[in-house]
């Protein structure tokens, strides 16, 4: 049974996108659909975390970039808020180790915000963390030859935390961080710290990563 038919009443969906636009007109689309409601809309992830709570909501849309914010490290305390919902997330620069972040972190769905809208509404009806909707022909990039550990240290790098930060934070020495950071340096191709982040950030990851 998928998520749509399990019930007679319509999809509840929340959608957090700081694109006014977009956001207005995939409301526009969800109320117009016989069988999904969009009960609410949010330009910030502090907006969006207040109404995944106070909201009933089925399925949570989520931009990948909102603001300065990185909507994809916000899926632990959306799910903790409203721990029923779905989570798909929208992106206008899909590449897997995005799609790979996306899911680990709980996410049922990683689509192109460029996504037919009759393939967004299937999704949205469907997708389960079990059977994801994950956008065709994602782009590799050097972020997905990293490690799980050498991705968790440039993820807190393009937060903006310092090498010793990130060291107390993950429980490692200060040698080992400068060493991951030395590996990223390589992987990425550049030659300093500031230029990983860049690069990344390039590449559509962290805290400003591409929408």
């Amino acid at each position: 049974m998928t998520p749509s038919a399990a019930t007679d009443t319509p999809l509840r969906v929340l959608v957090i996108d700081d694109h006014r636009v977009f956001t207005d007109l995939l409301a526009f689309a969800l109320d117009a659909a016989a069988d999904t409601v969009c009960v609410g809309t949010a330009a910030t992830l502090v907006e969006g975390l207040r109404k995944a709570e106070a909201l009933s909501v089925d399925v949570i849309v989520l931009d990948v970039s909102i603001g300065d914010d990185d909507g994809v490290t916000a899926i632990p305390d959306l799910r903790e808020r409203c721990p029923g919902a779905r989570i798909l997330v929208l992106t206008a620069h899909p590449i897997a180790a995005g799609a790979d972040a996306a899911r680990a972190l709980g996410a049922c769905g990683y689509l192109a915000k460029d996504t037919r809208l009759d393939d967004l509404l299937v999704a949205l009806r469907t997708a389960t963390a079990a059977r994801p909707a994950v956008a065709p022909g994602l782009v590799r990039t050097p972020v997905d030859d990293l490690t799980p550990r050498e991705r968790e240290v440039l993820t807190l790098l393009c937060e903006g935390r310092r090498p010793a930060d990130i060291a107390r934070h993950l429980s490692l020495s200060p040698h080992t961080v400068r060493d991951h950071v030395k590996t990223l340096r390589r992987s990425l191709g550049v030659r300093s710290q500031l230029e990983v982040v860049a690069r990344a950030r390039a590449l559509g990851l962290g805290a400003r990563g591409g929408r």
